[in-house]
């Protein structure tokens, strides 16, 4: 017949041993507490993979970033655009990363400008396709500074990555001068630099997935000259 003291270790058959007369329960509530401190300490201190794990990368159909910009297209053809912005979020950078008080283009510290030329055109009466093959580069500012009346000032600063692009903008018109465009397309990236605190960003042959859509303006019919206020993201693929 069970006693209730047969869950205690039997030290009758010999000299005690290094657990004395532990009970197998104490011995157990022991064993568990340690390993609860251990997963604990685990969860408290990430792993060296995760505390340099890149910017801008996550699994596949993530979303990598996400970004605010302009687009000119300008030329006798309408043959040139060029783009320019900055990043509103990015996986793995907090708004520290990204912005020196309240996100906007002159407190942005990553910033982005891009240039692209006409590859074919398809018109009709109101949805006009376009594609457009060029280059994106990432920049990381020492201080904020960048403005949209300035193109050239989303381009002050360290690259810090770099994409090949290709893409498909779908212009919907829908007054006269005025077009709601959608553009999506494949980002192949070709450099990548540091981010402040040291981390990379993104990986040389990561590739992308494009998007954006916004609002167009052309205010003179007799030439080709657009701008485009626009918001978009690209994803990993």
């Amino acid at each position: 017949m069970a006693s209730e003291h047969d869950d205690d270790l039997d030290t009758s058959a010999g000299p005690p041993s290094l657990v004395g007369s532990i009970s197998r329960r104490q011995v157990l509530t022991a064993g568990l507490a340690a390993a609860g401190a251990g997963a604990a300490s685990l969860a408290a201190a990430p792993s060296a993979s995760a505390a340099g794990q890149p910017v801008a990368e996550t699994q596949p159909g993530g979303t990598a970033a996400e970004f605010r910009a302009s687009l000119l297209q300008s030329g006798p053809a309408g043959e040139n655009f060029i783009a320019f912005g900055y990043l509103t979020a990015a996986d793995g950078a907090t708004d520290d990363d990204l912005f020196v008080g309240t996100p906007s283009d002159t407190t942005a510290l990553l910033t982005a400008y891009a240039e692209g030329e006409l590859v074919r055109r398809t018109v009709d009466v109101s949805v006009h396709s376009i594609d457009i093959e060029g280059t994106l580069t990432i920049y990381q500012r020492a201080a904020p500074g960048a403005s949209f009346g300035d193109p050239s000032s989303f381009k002050d600063g360290t690259p810090v990555a770099t994409f090949a692009i290709t893409l498909q903008d779908i212009l919907t018109v829908f007054a006269p001068g005025r077009g709601l465009p959608t553009l999506t397309g494949d980002m192949r990236q070709t450099q990548s630099g540091k981010i402040a605190g040291g981390r990379n960003f993104g990986h040389v042959g990561g590739r992308s997935r494009f998007f954006a859509t916004g609002i167009g303006q052309r205010p003179n019919p007799a030439t080709f000259d657009t701008q485009f206020e626009m918001a978009g993201n690209w994803t990993t693929k």
